[in-house]
């Protein structure tokens, strides 16, 4: 089997969790979809690209930063609107204040996306991130993303009897984890693709549970299956 590794660095990132209002919280590791949608972006794709994908990485530390949000304010809730980054002015309502609220943000940013497609679309995305016109992001508009290293890789399926310890912290679909060792992880869950109805976004949601580097992934810990690449990264497709 083929897969395209992809190595990166951001010195800082937020990756935003819905429905965090009164203090910006982040994921530890950027969710599927913030890694699919800016895949989709280097492609110009204006429909979706099917491929499986693997997460993994680690941070340095975690900082905390202030960030000014608006809220538009309704009888029936505070609606909050977060205008950085964006090139425009502030609109001015009546009915709206702002205030400063934390943002937390990690720190020196490792990580290490596996990406399992057909042949061709592997490709196309390798040939995009060697020709980028652009600079990328990945979580919010201000955190740079350094492509340290795209390249197509060998991967087999790990002998989970001998096991690996993980190279970073990674998410791991629950559906691949024995239930009694789930509690070694934090639960998230995660959103991957979605459908437009009636003009809203209706996600598919992964369960994965996030699980730290140097714990050992062995057929005590997982149903199976994973896999190993050339340089002994384990993968776990969140397919």
């Amino acid at each position: 089997m083929k897969a395209l590794r992809i190595k990166a660095f951001q010195e800082t990132a937020c990756y935003t969790k819905p429905f965090a209002n009164k203090v910006t919280e982040t994921y530890p590791l950027p969710p599927y979809s913030t890694v699919k949608g800016m895949i989709h972006a280097l492609l110009n794709a204006d429909r979706l690209v099917p491929f499986s994908l693997s997460v993994q990485g680690d941070y340095e530390s975690m900082i905390i930063d202030y960030r000014k949000t608006y809220f538009v304010k309704r009888k029936e809730f505070n609606m909050p609107i977060i205008m950085d980054g964006l090139a425009i002015e502030v609109p001015e309502f009546t009915n709206m204040t702002s205030m400063p609220l934390y943002t937390h943000m990690l720190y020196n940013v490792t990580l290490v996306f596996h990406l399992k497609a057909e042949e061709e679309i592997l490709r196309k995305i390798y040939d995009a991130f060697r020709h980028m016109p652009n600079h990328l992001s990945l979580g919010r508009q201000e955190d740079l993303l350094r492509i340290d290293e795209v390249k197509i890789t060998g991967v087999e399926e790990l002998d989970l009897m001998e096991g690996k310890e993980l190279t970073h912290s990674m998410y791991i679909p629950s559906k691949l984890i024995q239930e009694d060792e789930r509690r070694r992880g934090i639960p998230y869950l995660l959103n991957w693709t979605y459908e437009v109805k009636k003009g809203l976004r209706e996600w598919s949601r992964i369960p994965v549970s996030y699980v730290s580097k140097k714990e050992r992934i062995d057929d005590d810990f997982l149903l199976g299956p994973a896999f190993i690449d050339d340089e002994g990264y384990v993968i776990a497709w969140n397919d």
